[in-house]
Formats: structure tokens, C-alpha cells, sequence
């Protein structure tokens, strides 16, 4: 874990933020609508589906947090050591993979490839349950990039910049949405979505080098204070042989 958290990455955590923002506010304001005015889902249908959506939020938080960190808690139990690298290494191939398949189940809530109910259902969980996963292990990484309060903070406020550069999506779809004719806003949300899957991607990948370079900068500099300090131990022990020794001879 980092102390101090230089800019260069403290950006490339904050764009992970913009990759979810993009198109979760999509999907907050128009998913209702998209089901009920253009796939025409009929009213005991969608309150079925909400029940089941409601419960499977309530259940995928505890689950997916005690998956994520299953294998940290199964090495703790049997006395082994994880270090925090090794921790956030993980968390970021996570977000590698659970970014891109966010993006996926965000284009299959837009374009209709079965029974409006059964699209409602799959398409609610699918798209809540990665965008749990991606929660998750972005906000459990805030607290493994740095253990410094003030440090988490301006991490969190490049997340809120991010993010507000991601509400954008919003003011840009009512150019797109029109109920008489939904392909220009399909094309939109897939728009989104092909953004959302390759920031996620290679955001995940440049931060993982950038962690691991700021790392190993810092393992060798840590290295070397400690070759000075025994070397300057060393000199001592030895001055103070000869003192001795000249003590000695008078």
C-alpha cells in the first residue's frame, strides 16, 4: 500500500468512475421507459421482475463481497500472507474483467432479443450484479491505494470529477431518444457501451503497470536505504575497532 499516491495514477483511478457513470445514468433514467413504452411489458410483468430484481440486489452486496475476498480470508484462516500488491493486482484484474462484461449486459438492456419479461429479469440482474462487482472492488481499492486519510479523499475527488464528466451521457441521449424510433438510441447506449468496455479494459491494465512501476520505484529505493545504512553501521563498527585498537597500544 502507498502512502502518497502520485497524480498519474490517482487519474487513472478516478477514469475507472467515469466508465461506470457514462452509462449507469443512461440506464437510471430510461430503462423503466424503454421496457414499458417500447418493448411493451405488461404491469404484472414488471412488478414480478422488480421483486426479483429488489431481492437479488439485497442478496448479490454480501455475496459478491465475501467472493471477492474469499481467497484473501482462506489464506489468513491457514496463516499465509497476502501482501497488499498482491490485493490490488487482484481487485484490478477484476475490474478488467468485470468492466467489459458490465458494458455487454448495459447493450442487452436496449436491444430486444427475446420476451420482453425474460429480457427484463436477465438484463436487471445481469446488469446489477456487475455493476456490484465493479463497486466493489473499486471502492475496497480506495482503501488499498493508500492508507493516508487526506490521500483517500483527493482520490475520491477525482472519482467525483470523473463522475460528473460522466453525467454528460444524459444531456447527450435526449438528442437520441425519440419513442417513435429507437435506433438512433440504441446506436447511442451501444455507443456507451464499446467506450465503457475498452476504458475499463486498458484503464485497468495502465493502472496496474503504473501501480507496479511506482512500486518496484519504491521496493528499490527502500532497498537502497537500507544498503546505506548498513554500510554506514559497518563504517562505524569499524572506527570503532581502530579507536579501540589505539587505545590498546598507548
Amino acid at each position: 500500500m502507498a502512502t502518497n499516491t502520485p497524480t498519474a495514477l490517482g487519474i487513472y483511478y478516478g477514469c475507472l468512475a467515469l466508465f461506470l457513470s457514462i452509462c449507469h445514468n443512461v440506464f437510471l433514467i430510461y430503462y423503466v421507459d424503454m421496457f414499458v413504452s417500447i418493448y411493451k411489458i405488461d404491469k404484472l410483468s414488471f412488478w414480478v421482475g422488480e421483486a426479483i430484481f429488489l431481492v437479488w440486489n439485497s442478496v448479490n452486496d454480501p455475496l459478491f463481497g465475501w467472493f471477492s475476498d474469499k481467497s484473501i480470508l482462506t489464506a489468513e484462516s491457514e496463516g499465509k500472507i497476502i501482501s497488499g500488491p498482491a490485493v490490488i493486482m487482484k481487485r484490478l484484474r477484476a475490474i478488467s474483467i468485470n468492466g467489459p462484461l458490465f458494458g455487454l449486459s448495459f447493450i442487452l438492456l436496449w436491444i430486444p432479443w427475446g420476451h420482453p419479461t425474460l429480457q427484463f429479469i436477465v438484463c436487471l440482474c445481469l446488469y446489477d450484479g456487475f455493476l456490484t462487482m465493479l463497486d466493489l472492488h473499486h471502492t475496497a481499492l480506495l482503501a488499498d491505494l493508500s492508507l493516508d486519510g487526506d490521500e483517500r479523499t483527493r482520490l475520491n475527488g477525482y472519482c467525483s470529477v470523473f463522475s460528473a464528466f460522466g453525467s454528460l451521457s444524459v444531456f447527450l441521449s435526449y438528442l437520441f431518444w425519440d419513442k417513435e424510433n429507437v435506433v438512433s438510441f440504441q446506436i447511442f447506449c451501444v455507443v456507451l457501451a464499446v467506450f465503457s468496455i475498452i476504458g475499463y479494459y486498458i484503464g485497468a491494465k495502465v493502472l496496474q503497470q503504473q501501480y507496479l512501476h511506482i512500486y518496484n520505484k519504491d521496493d528499490s529505493l527502500h532497498l537502497k536505504h537500507l544498503h546505506v545504512e548498513k554500510y554506514d553501521k559497518s563504517q562505524n563498527k569499524k572506527e570503532e575497532i581502530g579507536r579501540a585498537s589505539c587505545r590498546e597500544r598507548v
